[in-house]
């Protein structure tokens, strides 16, 4: 048995509410098939929140292809997406909610997706980073 050299990711309560909470309402919508909360796409969405908890990345989506990018040197992922938010909540179900607010928010929760990473941060001011990372893979 060959010991995995990886990173450990360790994932956070508050990102696997708001996994269960996009996983309810994707089976709500009619999209039942597999959807998994993988983690070590949550590992680099955590990175990505954390960037943005402290200012190195703005509050977008732009600089998600580096983690991506990470992640393809691994796995083999398919329509890659992702969804960003700064909140003052750490209800899962509110957050649910400003993520449907987003313009492109219901369309990417309800893609052609089978895995999932939720990463959560949160800076000193109380504001909480959510990065959500989408993908497809073979099963």
């Amino acid at each position: 048995c060959k010991k995995d050299d990886g990173p450990y990711y360790k994932i956070k309560n508050i990102e696997n509410l708001i996994y269960e909470a996009v996983r309810d309402f994707r089976v709500e919508e009619g999209e039942d098939g597999p959807f998994v909360h993988q983690y070590f796409v949550a590992g680099e969405a955590q990175i990505y929140s954390y960037k943005m908890a402290n200012g190195v990345v703005e509050v977008n989506t732009d600089g998600l292809d580096v983690h991506w990018d990470a992640l393809n040197e691994k796995y083999t992922f398919y329509n890659e997406t992702g969804l960003v938010l700064k909140t003052t909540s750490g209800n899962a179900g509110v957050i649910l909610d400003e993520l449907l607010l987003l313009p492109e928010g219901e369309a990417t929760l309800l893609g052609d997706v089978t895995q999932c990473g939720v990463g959560v941060e949160s800076d000193t001011e109380g504001n909480y980073y959510i990065t959500i990372l989408l993908a497809k893979a073979d099963s």
